[in-house]
């Protein structure tokens, strides 16, 4: 790279407040489509990773452990895989700061069900895997097919429906133009494919040719290009998925808090900075004011805590700072004073917070560490 370019790299990152360091690592790890020669990027305990050095996979969500924010794949058949590897399985985890989309909104494990195709975002684990040779074992981001559109602002526009062979050919566009894909791509439909038409269920005598549809699917390439089990035909089924979704995702985050990690702990003063991870609803914010009361739970890398109701510190937030977001960061930063400061409020240790105009009440046994 040319001299000239690198200096005005640095200077940018730099006035972005990065790191030196992270430039470095920025041109050091191999990402998607690029130098195969280089090593996959190696998370660091307390650190946040650089942009792009994830590795993405793709594929069906075969089994889950909620609680524990895990599960497995069954991988979606690709020529980087060979014949004797299809439809292997990965176990894999979420890590704290890796986030779920579902109907285009942030979700929990627990909101996805089994038999979704999901788009992801994975890290390298050395020794890993059944041969210990490492494996992309651990997760940043999940999404479903509906969500992974959005983002891409992609839609499938109907060119063709066959129902007595039960076939749906569509072509991938842009959500605000052309760019169409040239090669179509025919799904499955049969009589358990659930159509939303506006705020109502439809059925499949809706479809039409040109169409802008979304689609959720099941089964990817281990029976041809996929069985569809929604489509959406239009923005008001669309905008009614998403609304729903995210109301479950607000429902969730105010009774077990924001979570994030505490990146500063001033001990003389007895004030945390908290770094909140990214994938939650910027509506929530709202309830968080400088000033205002909060209360903070210690938690694992799982996101769990011992026992919210009875172990919570209560304080008052004295700043809201923001900074340049990256991969499992929000660029939100509390700082608050809590009454007393805990063992858990180590840096880099993880925080559930919640705001005061919440109702904190008992979760279920089954959720907390201490039962």
């Amino acid at each position: 790279m040319n001299p000239r370019v690198l200096v005005c790299l640095w200077g940018l990152l730099v006035s972005f407040g990065i790191p030196p360091s992270s430039f470095a690592q920025a041109f050091a790890f191999r990402t998607d489509g690029g130098d195969e020669k280089l090593p996959w990027f190696q998370l660091k305990p307390g650190e946040f990773p650089p942009e792009g050095s994830a590795h993405h996979i793709a594929g069906e969500l075969i089994a889950l452990d909620h609680l524990n924010r895990s599960g497995i794949l069954r991988q979606d058949r690709t020529d980087a895989i060979s014949r004797s590897h299809w439809d292997e399985q990965l176990p894999f985890t979420m890590l704290s700061f890796g986030s779920l989309s579902y109907h285009g909104a942030p979700a929990e494990m627990r909101d996805i069900p089994i038999g979704t195709h999901l788009h992801g975002q994975f890290y390298f684990e050395e020794k890993a895997g059944k041969d210990g040779k490492g494996a992309f074992t651990k997760a940043v981001r999940l999404e479903d097919d509906f969500s992974f559109f959005v983002r891409q602002q992609r839609v499938w526009r109907v060119g063709a429906v066959d129902l007595e062979k039960g076939t749906l050919t569509v072509t991938s566009v842009g959500a605000e133009g052309p760019q169409a894909e040239a090669k179509p791509t025919a799904f499955v439909v049969n009589a358990a494919t659930r159509v939303w038409k506006g705020r109502a269920i439809g059925g499949l005598a809706d479809l039409t040719p040109g169409q802008s549809v979304l689609i959720n699917l099941t089964v990817c390439t281990l029976k041809g290009p996929g069985r569809c089990t929604d489509i959406w035909l239009d923005a008001e089924s669309r905008t009614v998925a998403s609304a729903q979704q995210v109301e479950v995702h607000r429902q969730f985050q105010r009774e077990h808090g924001l979570a994030g990690w505490v990146e500063e702990v001033d001990n003389q003063q007895g004030i945390i900075t908290m770094a909140l991870f990214a994938g939650f609803d910027p509506k929530l914010l709202e309830d968080f004011a400088v000033n205002a009361p909060v209360s903070s739970a210690v938690a694992e890398d799982s996101l769990r805590t011992y026992d919210q109701g009875s172990d919570r510190m209560k304080g008052d937030v004295l700043e809201l700072q923001n900074v340049p977001p990256g991969p499992g960061d929000s660029g939100i930063r509390i700082k608050f004073k809590p009454v007393t400061l805990l063992e858990g409020n180590r840096p880099k240790r993880i925080l559930r917070l919640f705001s005061g105009k919440w109702k904190v009440d008992d979760i279920p046994k089954e959720e907390r560490l201490y039962q």
